[in-house]
């Protein structure tokens, strides 16, 4: 069932990315405005205490839709880490690092990951 719930919210997504609602289609973002947004991103993250005391790991890929005025219109797992806490944890420090530099084409759509990695 929970491989079902992913599913089901990508297709949303998905849905929900081609639909345009007065706006600006969100594009694939160019290689430098990624770096810029990623930077960001890896500075925001936090990894959660209590899945550092219990030793989790996992990386998180996700794709995270920034509006033309470079805020967050919409964040979402692509692929899950396993762990739905490091998964939040990912997608709270793509909200927290906002707003991001403009983008170019008056929206993006950025895809990465963020690994959770005890050393």
């Amino acid at each position: 069932m929970h491989m079902k719930a992913h599913a089901l919210r990508a297709s949303l997504l998905a849905l929900a990315l081609a639909t345009v609602a007065g706006s600006a289609v969100a594009q694939e973002a160019p290689a430098d405005y990624v770096s810029k947004v990623n930077d960001m991103i890896h500075k925001a993250v936090v990894y959660p205490r209590l899945a550092k005391m219990r030793e989790q790991e996992g990386t998180v890929g996700f794709t995270v839709k920034i509006d033309g005025a470079g805020a967050v219109a919409d964040a979402a797992v692509e692929a899950t880490s396993g762990n739905t806490t490091l998964d939040n944890a990912a997608l709270e420090a793509a909200k927290s690092a906002a707003p991001f530099p403009a983008p170019p084409g008056g929206g993006a759509l950025v895809h990465l990951k963020v690994a959770f990695a005890l050393k």
